[in-house]
């Protein structure tokens, strides 16, 4: 009886463990790495076009022209998949925008095989590598990556004009989500006030499925892949035309433009009457000394 009993405590607590050591495990497999997110070399899906969801951003980032450089691909790339209907549009503070990425499988060393988009960026006065990543690429990557990436620099003695790549984390959908009619995994960085399920709604997605590609245990700021067929149509405010001038202005115009044109035909006028005299003066000289 007390061999039996013995057992059931053995098997109990191996039981236990065993769960114990599955959950760690997905716990473990889910938590991203603070440099980046691995992948196979010889996956055959990479490289592969894919977006990063970006907000647009005072006082650098509100307009496409500087985040589409900043990406190195044009305005027009950013307006058209965005649902903005002019790549000159202004944009306000925290306006959603997709921004294509090319996503590569990179071999940096024999431990190091990242997912990333290649991007450069040239420093300039007052970046960091953390800076650059929290405030221009909005977490999209870590300074961490950005170290492995960029062996050769040393942060804290950084050049203005030094050129260096940015990882901008991404992945590629494997051929099993090709089947299953995922073309692709949207980098989207948490923010504090949204938690899974915000963010499923708003591609239209369900919640399991981003779970299913990252794990359940994503932090605030940690990068997210969303499995989407397409991409969702995003709502964008309404952007206010120019106001036309007031009749006050119009008329101020007016009457600046009436005085500029009556001071120039007065010193015009001056100018003629003084060459008058002059020619007069001087044929009553000539005529002077003719007499």
């Amino acid at each position: 009886m007390r061999n039996k009993s013995q057992c059931l405590s053995f098997s109990f607590l191996f039981f236990f463990f065993f769960f114990f050591f599955l959950f760690s495990c997905h716990q473990s497999q889910a938590q991203p790495s603070t440099t980046g997110y691995t992948c196979s070399a010889n996956q055959t899906t990479y490289p592969c076009r894919t977006y990063a969801f970006y907000r647009a951003s005072a006082p650098d980032f509100l307009d496409l022209a500087s985040i589409a450089d900043l990406f190195s691909v044009s305005r027009r790339m950013i307006s058209e998949p965005s649902n903005i209907s002019s790549p000159s549009s202004p944009l306000i503070q925290n306006q959603p925008l997709f921004v294509p990425i090319t996503c590569s499988c990179n071999t940096l060393n024999p431990s190091h095989t990242i997912s990333f988009a290649n991007l450069s960026y040239t420093i300039k006065s007052g970046d960091t590598f953390y800076s650059v990543s929290t405030n221009n690429y909005q977490n999209l990557t870590t300074y961490q990556s950005v170290e492995v990436v960029n062996p050769a620099f040393v942060p804290t003695k950084l050049e203005v004009g030094d050129v260096l790549i940015f990882p901008v984390f991404c992945k590629c959908p494997d051929q099993t989500q090709l089947r299953n009619r995922v073309n692709y995994l949207v980098s989207y960085v948490l923010q504090p006030s949204e938690n899974l399920s915000s963010v499923a709604s708003r591609f239209g997605i369900e919640t399991q499925a981003i779970i299913d590609v990252n794990g359940n245990n994503i932090r605030p700021f940690d990068t997210l892949f969303v499995p989407v067929a397409r991409l969702p149509e995003l709502k964008q405010p309404a952007v206010a035309p120019s106001p036309p001038p007031s009749r006050k202005t119009e008329r101020n115009g007016v009457i600046t433009g009436l005085s500029i044109g009556l001071g120039i035909c007065g010193a015009s006028l001056v100018l003629v009457l003084v060459a008058g005299v002059g020619i007069i003066c001087s044929f009553k000289h000539i005529n002077l000394f003719s007499d």
